[in-house]
């Protein structure tokens, strides 16, 4: 989706009338647009499921991503749910279980986390998934977790998601 949106003037509307026929054409340019998207992001997944990510690496990712501070307090105890959270998604959880052990698996894994089991305050969680789509939010987040994740494997992942 956010592929989509960030193309501009690739909507194609067409009026129905006896002259629309000649308009098919661009619909087709438009259609083959969203088909290579889909394309792009189908090796996106297929490259990122193909980097093997070991236990001892996935420990090293939440190390990164949710570092554990040393004094106990309400920041350790959030640190804690959420190296809990993502460990349950990553280990029993369906969304991302099937890519446990890959890279692919990773980003699911918080993307997961962020959209479905992160505490969510002033607002509906559907309200703030739907303006992290709008405003880039999702593909900050998958940048993020893909930056980290390049950091702890020492090997980059030039793979935009």
């Amino acid at each position: 989706m956010a592929a989509g949106l960030a193309e501009r003037g690739q909507q194609v509307k067409i009026k129905h009338s006896r002259h629309s026929k000649f308009r098919l054409a661009e619909a087709r340019e438009a259609l083959h647009i969203v088909y290579a998207l889909a394309d792009e992001f189908s090796t996106a997944v297929r490259e990122l499921c193909r980097v093997e990510v070991t236990e001892r690496q996935w420990h090293a990712f939440l190390d990164a991503h949710a570092p554990m501070p040393r004094e106990r307090g309400r920041s350790r105890t959030m640190a804690e749910s959420k190296r809990d959270a993502l460990a349950k998604l990553w280990n029993h959880d369906l969304r991302v279980a099937p890519w446990r052990g890959t890279a692919w698996g990773v980003v699911q894994a918080v993307n997961t986390f962020t959209h479905h089991e992160q505490n969510v305050r002033g607002v509906e969680r559907a309200e703030r998934n739907m303006l992290r789509a709008v405003t880039g939010g999702i593909d900050d987040l998958d940048r993020g977790t893909l930056c980290t994740l390049a950091a702890v494997l020492d090997q980059p992942l030039a793979i935009a998601v």
